[in-house]
């Protein structure tokens, strides 16, 4: 297993360099100068030529290339153009808030999807089935936004049960954070369960129908120990593929859901940064989306190895 796990980081870091090299690329040929955004009302012709030249936005692109990588390596990706604070500094304090939307809606998503798709799973063509089925259908299309919004009208302005905006870090406490994250990483969960469920149901069923299943049934085992024992594990192989999937399309919608929640998360500092031309800030919020989803690919992987054993063999 260790070999398999150092296999999978050695491919990992060189990923991570592509990713690198090609945010800053992409960065670079968006039009405009950081240091016009610097300047602003000073912005003349003269200064702006000596604050390029400042700068080194003037040397040639590769060797920028390795200066802005070699800073990168050990996480300093400079300063941002309009606070002049560090960007590693603004990326962490974001940090908290986005990881917190998205593993929890991640979670929450995973686990109903999975007693939703167990229970079809089990009981195929019953009413229960068909019930789980026209649910999921529903709800699996329908925009994180939307649910946001409709969930803040809800629970939050008609019931008054959670917050509508804001996010309370869980420093300040347990359940004031809880009461902050539930509704956007519900919004978040919401169609992720939808498509787990599916996935689980159909793949709970296939297993159920093998044959080795059908021989336990056969020695007297009792049904819930064939499920959780021998069907579950072998029925969650594809329902890991499908959250692997789902990973960089929660990470992109938390981004969405931090602006519908008025969330000072990753997201919304990417979105001022890219209208304010913050080179710098854009540049490391990227490298970091990349890596949060490296990370996730990772532990996808090593799940993949721990549900087959013929993962790690092959």
């Amino acid at each position: 297993m260790a070999r398999f796990i150092i296999q999978r980081l050695l491919i990992t870091i060189p990923l991570l360099f592509s990713v690198g090299i090609l945010a800053f690329l992409l960065v670079d040929l968006i039009p405009g100068s950081p240091a016009v955004v610097m300047l602003q009302d000073a912005a003349t012709e003269e200064n702006i030529a000596i604050l390029e030249e400042e700068m080194g936005l003037n040397d040639p692109f590769g060797q920028r290339l390795l200066r802005w990588m070699s800073g990168a390596v050990v996480g300093d990706f400079g300063n941002s153009v309009l606070t002049k604070r560090p960007v590693t500094e603004m990326l962490l304090e974001r940090l908290q808030p986005t990881l917190a939307i998205s593993v929890g809606g991640l979670l929450l998503g995973i686990t109903i999807g999975l007693l939703l798709g167990i229970l079809a799973g089990l009981y195929p063509g019953s009413f229960l089935d068909r019930f789980i089925t026209i649910l999921t259908s529903t709800l699996i299309g329908l925009p994180g936004f939307l649910l946001g919004i409709l969930l803040i009208i809800y629970f939050g302005l008609n019931l008054g049960w959670f917050p509508v905006i804001g996010y309370s870090p869980i420093q300040d406490g347990f359940r004031e954070w809880l009461h902050t994250i539930t509704l956007p990483a519900s919004a978040l969960a919401i169609p992720t369960s939808a498509l787990i469920s599916r996935q689980m149901r159909s793949s709970m069923s296939n297993v159920l129908q093998s044959k080795y299943i059908q021989a336990a049934r056969a020695g007297g085992i009792p049904r819930w120990r064939i499920v959780s024992r021998y069907a579950l594990r072998n029925a969650m192989i594809p329902v890991v593929t499908v959250i692997g999937f789902r990973i960089a399309v929660i990470l992109g919608s938390t981004f969405v859901i931090e602006l519908v929640f008025n969330i000072s998360g990753i997201g919304r500092l990417l979105v001022k940064s890219v209208l304010d031309q913050d080179i710098p800030v854009i540049q490391g919020g990227l490298v970091l989306v990349a890596a949060i989803v490296a990370i996730s690919s990772l532990l996808i992987d090593l799940s993949y190895a721990w549900l087959n054993p013929r993962v790690r063999l092959e």
